[in-house]
């Protein structure tokens, strides 16, 4: 029996790249949410049990700050990831078995600190994804944030040209240590959740998982101290506990804070210990700055931005894949 031909070596690296972890935030409408989540739940939950990976969208009302959009967020493997996609695009895109629009536009989540690696050196590297993909990418400016820390990646063409420019994008965001260390888990804050799945199962059984010193935690094989400033360590630890309860259920990470009054020496700062796993730490991590920056833009009364508007064409929008460079 002959034996397969040697796998090569972009062979490798495709299979390496299917398999590891990532997420997506996809902009979506009302209307749209309401397409993907479906009577009671029933389509995300059928999408997640399709695809493999986990979705969640946030509540009714709950919208990207300086948008009027909710934002879809999807993680597990990077198959999973893209399956997920597709399916989601296909309900944005088709309507009745009807196209709604050709070329419609799909808008991306992506923080400040990585868009540098999408961009290139004089915009190289979003016009080789561009040309790679046959679709419209454009990146809002660097000096117009949505959200806390974030920028617009907004994607025009058809549905195979909208996916290819996904997979290129997130490929890309994979070389970024950053996308996956501090993003990753910080935005299921505040999402809903849509039936029973593995991810599900594995928080939510941890619900009455107490606050516990890394000492206590025998399969802990990783530590992280954090300094938080002392104004926002409530942030962290919330009301009675809660929100750091929320960190330690959904992570799986066991996490310490220095008691009130007791600061990082020559400092005003708390210290905060996370333990578990690299990813449960990372994910913690994510979490905790998420829950910081929100604390520290409430207390500098950030303004506002105006909403993107439903019909915002590419073009309406901010470019910076030439003049406006990181």
């Amino acid at each position: 029996m002959a034996s397969s031909p040697p796998a090569s070596d972009d062979d490798r690296y495709q299979d390496d790249l299917w398999e590891q972890r990532t997420h997506a935030r996809i902009l979506v409408s009302d209307s749209e949410a309401g397409s993907i989540i479906g009577r009671g739940g029933s389509a995300i939950t059928s999408l997640q049990s399709t695809s493999g990976a986990l979705v969640k969208v946030s509540r009714r009302g709950q919208l990207l700050p300086g948008t009027d959009r909710r934002v879809l967020l999807v993680s597990g493997l990077f198959h999973q990831v893209m399956d997920a996609a597709e399916i989601v695009l296909q309900k944005i895109l088709y309507q009745g078995g009807q196209v709604i629009d050709e070329r419609a536009t799909v808008v991306l989540v992506v923080p400040d600190a990585c868009c540098g690696v999408l961009i290139g050196k004089g915009g190289t590297n979003i016009k080789s994804l561009a040309e790679a993909s046959n679709a419209g990418i454009v990146i809002s400016r660097h000096d117009k944030h949505y959200g806390l820390n974030d920028r617009l990646v907004t994607i025009t063409g058809n549905l195979d040209n909208q996916l290819q420019a996904i997979f290129l994008i997130l490929s890309e965001l994979l070389e970024d240590e950053r996308y996956s260390r501090i993003y990753a888990g910080a935005l299921f804050l505040g999402c809903e959740d849509y039936g029973p799945d593995e991810h599900g199962e594995r928080y939510h059984s941890r619900s009455n998982t107490p606050i516990r010193s890394p000492d206590n935690n025998d399969d802990a094989r990783e530590s992280l101290t954090i300094a938080i400033a002392d104004e926002h360590i409530g942030a962290v630890i919330g009301s009675g506990g809660s929100k750091i309860r929320e960190i330690i259920q959904f992570t799986g990470a066991w996490i310490k804070t220095s008691a009130k009054g007791e600061f990082i020496a020559g400092t005003t700062d708390r210290e905060v210990v996370i333990s578990g796993t690299r990813e449960a730490i990372n994910t913690a991590e994510g979490m905790i700055m998420h829950v910081v920056s929100a604390a520290r833009s409430r207390s500098n009364g950030s303004a506002e931005k105006p909403p993107l508007k439903p019909d915002t064409t590419p073009q309406q929008q901010e470019q910076s894949t030439t003049n406006d460079m990181q």
